[in-house]
């Protein structure tokens, strides 16, 4: 199909999964995984310029495609506008997001302390050579086990900053739920909702030979 290369299959598709969430939640707790839908959804399609210039493309290619497609949007959006969206406007995204985000930073504090911690232990040692002789027993045992908490720091300091870039990575890839809010993908459905009333309208007027 030509929409298999397009962004207007996608759009579909990920609607109906909020519509779905809508239809089946109830008031109470929302996960953070139910959160993602709606909240991925308005971050991937608010710019609806894409869609537009998607769908003028398509109407040259295949308007009886598009004209199914516009169809189930429209259907879809009608859906959306028609479900109680209530209790979706109680939820505190920015507090699902700022949880989903605290084992990850735990991880990371928990690990950086503990590389903190031997490195202050391998400071102490190296510190303490410093005042040995070269040729001294002491020297060449200490300088062993300084060297072992070397090593043991530089591999749970590397872990720390995996497990920093792992929270940061997380953070900036679902920032998106701490920024939304129900009432921008109420206006975002109600845009789509036009776009694809307008190009029925046109795909319809084509059809008669109309300009």
């Amino acid at each position: 199909m030509i929409m298999n290369n397009c962004m207007l299959p996608d759009i579909l598709q990920r609607l109906r999964e909020v519509n779905t969430l809508l239809a089946t939640y109830k008031q109470g707790e929302l996960s953070f995984e139910q959160a993602l839908p709606p909240s991925l959804f308005y971050q991937d399609f608010n710019d609806t310029n894409i869609l537009v210039k998607e769908a003028a493309c398509l109407v040259r290619e295949n308007p009886g495609e598009l004209l199914e497609f516009s169809s189930s949007l429209f259907s879809e959006t009608d859906k959306y506008l028609s479900l109680d969206r209530t209790p979706l406007q109680k939820v505190d995204f920015a507090a699902l997001f700022e949880e989903h985000l605290k084992p990850f930073e735990f991880r990371y504090e928990e690990t950086k302390t503990v590389a903190t911690g031997l490195w202050r232990k391998y400071s102490a040692m190296s510190n303490r050579l410093d005042f040995l002789p070269l040729d001294a027993e002491e020297y060449k045992s200490l300088d062993a086990e300084c060297s072992a908490a070397k090593a043991e720091y530089d591999e749970v300091h590397a872990h720390a900053n995996l497990l920093y870039e792992e929270w940061q990575q997380e953070r900036d890839r679902y920032f998106c739920v701490w920024c939304f809010k129900p009432v921008f993908l109420d206006v975002l459905v109600e845009r789509l909702k036009g776009i694809a009333g307008s190009i029925i309208s046109d795909i319809g007027r084509m059809k008669e030979g109309k300009p």
